[in-house]
C-alpha cells in the first residue's frame, strides 16, 4: 500500500497502532468487521508512513485484497498486489541465523542488535536484493525471505550451497512443506484463518486479544472498535481453548478431523475446529470453540482452570481425557523464537 494517506488506511483497518511503530518494524495483527468478527490476520512491514507491505496466507490472500480493497476506497493511496512477483522462502530454526548470515553478500548482519525479533531490511543474497523479515510461524528462530520470483531459483539454490559447504557437517538443512508447518503451529498456539478463526470471532474470543486490546485502551477507533469495547465490557462468552490428549491405549496416536465434542465436567460446551499431531510433544492437539458454562457469567482463565475440572473430547461414542492448555503446549515461554535453545 503506498500513498499520503497510507498512514491513516492502516489505521483505519487493523487493530495495533502503526503511527507509533518505527519504520522497518513488523506486526502480526488483525482487521476486523463492524461486529468486530476477524476478516484478516496477516503481517505489516512498515516501510514508512507512506508505504506498508502486508504479507497474508496464501489461502486468504484474495479475500485479504478484497476486503482492503473495499475499505479504502475513499482515501489517498494505492494497493498493489505482488503475489505473482514474489516468492516466499522461510529459514527456521536453530541455526537459521548462522545460514542466512553465511548467505549475506553485502555485509550486512542478522544478530539481535542489527535485526529485532519482528523487523525487517533489505539484503543481498546470490547477487540479488532480498526483503528479510525477523518472523516465525513455526516456533523457532527464523527469518522469512521475500525474494523477486525470477530470482528465487537463484536463492534457493545458495541456501543448499551453504549448507553443503565446510562447518555445516551434521547439520540438516531439509526442505519443510505445509504438514509441518501444521504440526509446529499447533503446538506454539498460532491461529490458522481456515480452520480456527473466522469472521465470526472476535480476536479476544480467538485468543489474540493482544492485536487489539493496546489500541482500544487508548481509546483509539478503527473497524470493528465499537463492537470490540461493548464485547470488553460484556466479558467473553465464548472462547478458543486448546486441549491435548494422549496417545490411545494401544500407543497409537489419536486421530480427529474436526468437529469432535468438548466436554467439560460432562457437559458439551463447543466443537473441535482444528487439529494436528504435535510430534515435538507426543501428543493431539485439538482447538475449538467453547461457550460458557452453566453458572459462568463470563469466561475467564482462572475458571478454566478452577480446581476439579475434568475436560475430555467426544466423537462417535468415544470418549477421550484430555487436559487444557492456558498458553502453548511446546515452549510457553517463546524462547526459541527469540534464539534462546
Amino acid at each position: 500500500m503506498e500513498g499520503p494517506e497510507a498512514l491513516d488506511a492502516v489505521q483505519k483497518l487493523v487493530g495495533f497502532d502503526v503511527e507509533r511503530k518505527e519504520d522497518g518494524s513488523v506486526t502480526y495483527t488483525t482487521m476486523c468487521n463492524t461486529k468486530g468478527g476477524v476478516e484478516a490476520d496477516l503481517t505489516v512491514l512498515k516501510v514508512n508512513e507512506d508505504q506498508f507491505y502486508f504479507s497474508a496466507g496464501g489461502q486468504t490472500c484474495s479475500k485479504d485484497w478484497w476486503w482492503i480493497e473495499r475499505n479504502i476506497q475513499d482515501m489517498d493511496c494505492k494497493l498493489r498486489d505482488v503475489s505473482d512477483d514474489t516468492t516466499l522462502l522461510s529459514l527456521q530454526g536453530p541455526k537459521s541465523r548462522d545460514l542466512l548470515q553465511e548467505l549475506m553478500e553485502d555485509g550486512s548482519r542478522v544478530e539481535d542488535d542489527a535485526l529485532e525479533f519482528s523487523h525487517g531490511k533489505t539484503i543481498v543474497v546470490a547477487g540479488h536484493e532480498v526483503l528479510v523479515l525477523r518472523l516465525t510461524f513455526v516456533g523457532e528462530l527464523g527469518f522469512e525471505l521475500h525474494v523477486p520470483r525470477n530470482m528465487a531459483g537463484d536463492v534457493y539454490k545458495a541456501v543448499f550451497e551453504v549448507a553443503a559447504g565446510e562447518g555445516w557437517e551434521g547439520v540438516p538443512v531439509r526442505n519443510a512443506g505445509y504438514k509441518c508447518i501444521d504440526s509446529l503451529s499447533a503446538e506454539k498456539n498460532y491461529r490458522h484463518y481456515h480452520a480456527d478463526l473466522s469472521n465470526a470471532d472476535t480476536p479476544m474470543e480467538a485468543g489474540i486479544g493482544f492485536t487489539v486490546l493496546p489500541k482500544l485502551k487508548a481509546g483509539l477507533e478503527f473497524n470493528g472498535s465499537e463492537a470490540l469495547n461493548e464485547k470488553r465490557e460484556e466479558g467473553l462468552q465464548r472462547k478458543l481453548v486448546c486441549l491435548t490428549v494422549e496417545h490411545d491405549g494401544g500407543g497409537e496416536p489419536v486421530i480427529f478431523n474436526g468437529m469432535e465434542t468438548i466436554i467439560r465436567n460432562g457437559e458439551v460446551l463447543g466443537l473441535v475446529r482444528s487439529t494436528a499431531y504435535g510430534h515435538t510433544v507426543g501428543k493431539t492437539i485439538a482447538y475449538g470453540y467453547i461457550d460458557k458454562w452453566e453458572g459462568c457469567k463470563k469466561i475467564t482463565n482462572k475458571g478454566l482452570q478452577a480446581e476439579g475440572t475434568e475436560w475430555q473430547i467426544g466423537d462417535r461414542g468415544k470418549v477421550w481425557d484430555a487436559t487444557l492448555h492456558i498458553k502453548s503446549v511446546f515452549d510457553p515461554k517463546g524462547d526459541r523464537i527469540m534464539g534462546k535453545y
